[in-house]
């Protein structure tokens, strides 16, 4: 009797799991390829329904026909007017403001729309539908591939001229309308090949050309990070048996490498110190005019005039090759004509040095007793001494002479 008792209990708690549990786990999964659908409610008299094939929200394309319960395959649509319709119709990634956050409206627009344009139906009766097809002739169509920057790595050159670190020239690829945004740095600008100047919080359209500048002294490396979107879109078509709605999805598909990015290595920097000192006493040695020259290109880099200090110049790139040279000397000195190379980061410190010019010692003269050049009143006056006094002598001579001859006779 127990052992009967203990068989009929086991038969019916089977009969109780057949009955109650087996179907209630079989209604939460959806056979393969089954459609179902959901009302949202109601636009202009018309029925808002949504179907949900796979997980994904579909319209339904073809209006004159009856719902759907079955998918039989899949198909990318190649109608650029379906696939504007739904990336820009309710779900989609850029829903027109004109559904004004009404769902009903939304669905029952795209739908209606999508029908138009796939089975070349004539919904514009109904509010919305012409509106919306409007709209959708002004929008740059749906992007088809990653939008991109030509270059991933930009190599950064040294203007002397503008005393900037400059950047390759980049460009943004991919479908027009398409934008990308990213950040820049303190002290880093970004220059369009129009000339505009943006800085901080870029954003850039496909087809925009650009370089990159950054003050001296910014190191380091750049990068914008990933940026971007790391997936693309497709129209896909549900299909289904004749007679009944063929459906359309907006899908989404992973793309990891349809993210991009840019980088660039910024120049290092080094300073350096300048001297100019008395050869002989090896003290610093001010008023000499001094200038520094790119030895690369010839550009100046700095000029000063010498003091009884050090002159210090900073954000010399680390690895170039300058030349100091001298322009004018100090009072009392030799023009150095030596030009001195140094290499910026190997020399933290660069002497010019000058020798002193001799002052020339003057011969001792009396008063009255140089010799000027082009000036004779220093001699005149004893040539006329000199001849007076012969002329006196002679004169004298003459009348001793005659008073002989008198004492004679």
């Amino acid at each position: 009797m127990t052992i009967k008792r203990h068989a009929l209990m086991m038969i019916a708690a089977l009969a109780f799991m057949m009955i109650f549990l087996i179907p209630a786990t079989m209604t939460s999964v959806h056979a393969e390829g089954e459609i179902t659908s959901k009302s949202v409610g109601k636009w202009e008299g018309q029925e808002a329904t949504v179907f949900e094939y796979n997980g994904m929200k579909c319209f339904c394309v073809e209006s004159d026909n009856s719902g759907p319960n079955k998918a039989l395959g899949e198909d990318i649509s190649k109608n650029p007017d379906v696939f504007k319709a739904l990336y820009y119709g309710q779900y989609g990634q850029k829903p027109w403001s004109g559904f004004e956050g009404n769902e009903a409206k939304g669905v029952v627009v795209t739908s209606r729309v999508l029908s138009d344009f796939y089975k070349n139906t004539n919904n514009d009766g109904i509010k919305g539908v012409k509106e919306f097809k409007e709209f959708l002739k002004t929008q740059p169509a749906p992007p088809t591939k990653a939008t991109q920057f030509a270059k991933s790595e930009l190599k950064v050159s040294w203007n002397s001229a503008k005393k900037v670190q400059v950047t390759e020239e980049n460009e943004v690829k991919g479908d027009a309308g398409q934008t990308l945004s990213f950040v820049l740095p303190e002290g880093v600008r970004l220059i369009k090949k129009d000339g505009t100047v943006l800085i901080k919080n870029i954003t850039l359209s496909v087809g925009d050309s650009f370089h990159l500048e950054a003050d001296a002294g910014v190191t380091g490396e750049y990068s914008t990070g990933s940026v971007g979107k790391n997936f693309v879109y497709q129209p896909l078509i549900v299909k289904t048996a004749p007679e009944k709605q063929n459906l359309g999805h907006l899908k989404v598909i992973k793309d990891t490498a349809a993210a991009t990015s840019f980088k660039a290595q910024w120049l290092k920097f080094s300073n350096v110190s300048v001297t100019k000192k008395d050869i002989t006493s090896k003290k610093e040695l001010p008023g000499a005019k001094m200038k520094v020259l790119d030895a690369k290109t010839g550009d100046l880099v700095d000029e000063w005039t010498s003091t009884q200090n050090a002159h210090f110049i900073k954000n010399l790139i680390t690895g170039r090759e300058y030349i100091l040279k001298e322009v004018v000397a100090p009072k009392d000195y030799e023009l150095n004509h030596e030009s001195i190379k140094f290499v910026a980061g190997q020399d933290q410190t660069v002497t010019m040095y000058d020798k002193h010019v001799a002052k020339p010692v003057k011969s001792a003269t009396k008063p009255g007793k140089s010799v000027k050049t082009g000036d004779n009143t220093s001699l005149l006056l004893p040539v006329a001494t000199f001849l007076t006094g012969a002329a006196v002598l002679i004169v004298l001579g003459v009348i001793a002479n005659k008073r002989k001859m008198n004492k004679r006779g």
